[in-house]
């Protein structure tokens, strides 16, 4: 039985995390950013450059040993979920510094 369920378990982790890898996004346009991510729950979060406080770059042990890091933005509202997971380490850091300094312009046109 046990075999069977470790099978199970194997088969159901190949199938659903390309799947969940497949769901996530961000597009830069003009003025804001786009983030979208989930499979049933489809969550779309839209980050003007202007309301942006900071941005993170973090990679957990995990992640490092997987090459792979997380881009977070901070916003004056604590609910922001604004984070885009699974991207190479130097892409995070172009990211990074672009979203940095378009927020940077949008904060200085105010």
């Amino acid at each position: 039985m046990l075999p069977v369920a470790v099978v199970a378990v194997v088969v159901w982790v190949l199938w659903l995390v390309p799947r969940q890898v497949g769901a996530l996004g961000y597009a830069e346009r003009a003025d804001d950013l786009l983030i979208v991510r989930g499979i049933m729950f489809r969550s779309l979060v839209v980050v003007p450059y202007g309301r942006m406080q900071y941005v993170d770059v973090n990679a957990g042990p995990i992640d490092r040993w997987l090459g792979i890091a997380t881009v977070q933005l901070h916003t004056a509202a604590p609910g922001t979920q604004a984070e885009i997971a699974g991207l190479p380490p130097a892409e995070a850091a172009r990211l990074r510094d672009r979203l940095a300094s378009r927020g940077e312009a949008r904060l200085a046109g105010l």
